[in-house]
């Protein structure tokens, strides 16, 4: 997840066509078939998560952090999807505790 992440940052500042192209081919050289799979779909826009909607993230989030956190955070960011990724606790953290 973490080379996409860094694929799309670096789709997103460069400006070249043939240089964006290279990316994405040496993307998908190193990735394995499941990731690649997942990668082309959300490169394509072909992703269709039917099942999620938004007050499915909200209400997990709710039972995660509580409402008042919840409600206050994302009044103060302003959008959804930034509050949820900002509240969402890190993998690599976890362990930690």
């Amino acid at each position: 997840m973490r080379a996409f992440s860094v694929l799309i940052d670096r789709l997103v500042y460069t400006s070249s066509r043939n240089a964006k192209l290279k990316l994405i081919v040496d993307y998908l050289r190193a990735t394995p078939d499941t990731d690649r799979g997942w990668a082309l779909a959300a490169l394509a826009g072909a992703l269709d998560f039917p099942a999620v909607k938004s007050a499915t993230i909200r209400n997990l989030m709710i039972e995660r952090v509580g409402p008042v956190l919840y409600a206050l955070s994302r009044d103060y960011v302003g959008d959804s999807a930034e509050t949820v990724s900002l509240l969402w606790p890190d993998p690599d953290a976890a362990g930690e505790a």
